[in-house]
């Protein structure tokens, strides 16, 4: 190369390999742009991810990555999940039935779980992976009481049986309270005799120690009292709480039903999960043609 004062280099001449560069750049946004227009899905999702899509499409070996050309699409990640989240959601309206979205701002869609009444968030789509992120409480949920409806039971069943039983210690506290009268009725009778033999001739530590046994027993019926006191309160917050409890069982009734109805079984339904990447972009090749066999122009 031409020599240039006050440099000294002996690498070859950049500018052809700059210019390769912001070419292999500018090619690929033409191409991104051109898929966008086309609403050519399937282009789009390889352009944003050659890798995944060649190992996964066209089953190459450690496919090349293309992310140093995606990355400049970057920030354009909520458009772009916008703009693929549409044709997605049409898909998976007719695979899995049983979700409906909500974008509550540009591409980004909150999952429910189920079209009745009081349905369940679930996570979040992600047209960008094809993926959907669930919300890992809810999902265990799910999970566990598919386990549990093998042995008929439901989720929530200990617990309200559990809170059954404390509402039903509360109660038995309500009832006894004639009993309770009535016994301190006969531990007063007891301290007044008490101070009587005190005040005569024949008090001594027989009859302290008699009146602070009693006057234990007192304050258990005080604390015993107190508590019926609450009780009823107590009583309505947790049939309150097995109504809820009561409730979410039967919204998982529903969603092991709605999966069972389009899956078989849970099994089945978790199996399409993992393949939805790969049975999407097939949905989206039979829309296209040789979309397998032809890979996009290197750039």
């Amino acid at each position: 190369m031409d020599k240039t004062p006050y440099l000294t280099t002996e690498l070859p001449d950049g500018e052809k390999v700059l210019g390769s560069k912001i070419q292999s750049k500018l090619t690929y946004l033409s191409q991104i742009q051109a898929a966008i227009n086309d609403n050519d899905d399937r282009l789009v999702y390889e352009l944003l991810d050659s890798k995944r899509y060649n190992e996964t499409m066209r089953k190459v070996r450690q496919a090349d990555s293309n992310r140093e050309l995606a990355h400049l699409v970057d920030d354009l990640q909520d458009e772009l999940s916008h703009h693929l989240g549409k044709q997605l959601v049409q898909y998976l309206a007719q695979r899995f039935p049983f979700f409906f979205y909500e974008e509550a701002k540009t591409g980004v869609f909150q999952l429910y779980f189920g079209n009745w009444w009081d349905r369940r968030y679930f996570g979040l789509l992600d047209p960008l992976t094809i993926s959907f992120i669930f919300d890992d409480h809810e999902f265990e949920m799910l999970v566990q009481a598919v386990a549990l409806s093998a042995h008929d039971e439901r989720y929530h069943t200990r617990i309200i049986e559990e809170t059954t039983q404390a509402n039903a210690a509360l109660q038995a506290v309500i009832n006894e309270q004639p009993q309770r009268d009535a016994k301190r009725l006969q531990l007063m009778s007891q301290l007044n005799t008490i101070d009587e033999q005190r005040a005569g001739l024949f008090g001594g530590r027989g009859n302290s120690d008699e009146r602070r046994q009693i006057e234990e027993q007192l304050s258990q019926l005080d604390a015993a009292d107190a508590k019926a006191l609450e009780a009823p309160e107590l009583i309505e917050k947790n049939n309150a709480q097995i109504l809820n409890y009561s409730k979410a069982d039967t919204i998982l009734i529903y969603e092991q039903k709605a999966i069972n109805d389009e899956f078989g079984d849970f099994a089945n339904f978790k199996a399409a999960l993992g393949t939805l990447y790969e049975d999407y972009l097939t949905a989206l090749v039979g829309k296209t043609t040789s979309a397998v066999s032809a890979p996009v122009t290197e750039v």
